[in-house]
């Protein structure tokens, strides 16, 4: 029986090749690229620790894990513009059976192994220091993936609205910094006062919330936590719609 090109077989594979090509050969090469995605997050952990000791410290390694997540997803703009700018690499991809969809998911990949030891450091001390249940565990694992999916598949369609490449880093350096300190990531939602509900509208302090629930740093409701699922959810499905009906995937 003939195959069919294109299959889920060959999306998966294709994803999987990205990610190594772009995350784990580049990260043997070159592992100082590590060091750098953990400079802006152990400093403010070793500032709020310093600060405000045992919560600060708490909510330094939480923050700490949404932001080492959200770099992941946010990096990806300036590797899929450089490939598709630089290398001409999405065009090649484009002649193949390969979806946008798989393409993205590859570049994700890639990224997330560049920041894995971020982000084994900041569960471990998550670990040490927080009380986690099995439940909550897995509560902090499936916002974690949301928000890796949300950004990374956003991020793939901002990459397509660039047309020079060196406008990119920057716009990454200033996304990250907006996205993980300004929003309630490092602090409680409550701190907002009337206000909470702003965090529904940025998917870091959506998952931060489902975080500090599950480590029991701060109080929210079952109905604040389900929104903040609801918030997650929406976010991949408005990336999703982005990378597979509006992103430019094919350059005239």
């Amino acid at each position: 029986m003939r195959r069919v090109r294109g299959g889920l077989r060959h999306q998966l594979r294709a994803a999987l090749v990205l990610a190594w090509l772009n995350g784990l050969l580049p990260i043997l090469r070159s592992p100082l690229w590590t060091v750098s995605t953990l400079a802006m997050p152990i400093s403010l952990l070793i500032l709020l620790t310093v600060l405000y000791r045992g919560i600060g410290m708490i909510m330094g390694i939480v923050g700490g894990l949404v932001w080492t997540m959200l770099s992941s997803g946010t990096a990806l703009i300036g590797d899929a513009a450089y490939y598709r700018l630089e290398l001409k690499f999405q065009q090649l991809i484009v002649a193949t059976p390969t979806s946008p969809l798989a393409y993205t998911i590859g570049l994700a990949l890639s990224e997330v192994i560049f920041t894995l030891p971020g982000i084994v450091l900041f569960t471990v001390l998550l670990i040490l220091n927080a009380p986690i249940n099995l439940w909550g565990a897995l509560e902090i694992a499936a916002s974690l993936i949301l928000l890796w999916y949300a950004v990374s598949s956003i991020a793939f369609y901002s990459s397509t609205l660039f047309t020079y490449i060196r406008y990119t880093w920057a716009v990454v350096s200033l996304l990250t910094l907006v996205l993980g300190v300004l929003p309630p990531v490092y602090y409680p939602a409550t701190y907002l006062g009337n206000a909470w509900w702003v965090a529904y509208l940025v998917p870091t302090s959506a998952t931060a919330m489902v975080v500090q629930g599950a480590v029991r740093v701060a109080h929210y409701s079952i109905l604040q936590l389900g929104m903040a699922y609801v918030s997650s959810i929406a976010w991949c499905l408005v990336g999703t719609v982005l990378t597979l009906r509006v992103a430019k995937w094919r350059t005239p």
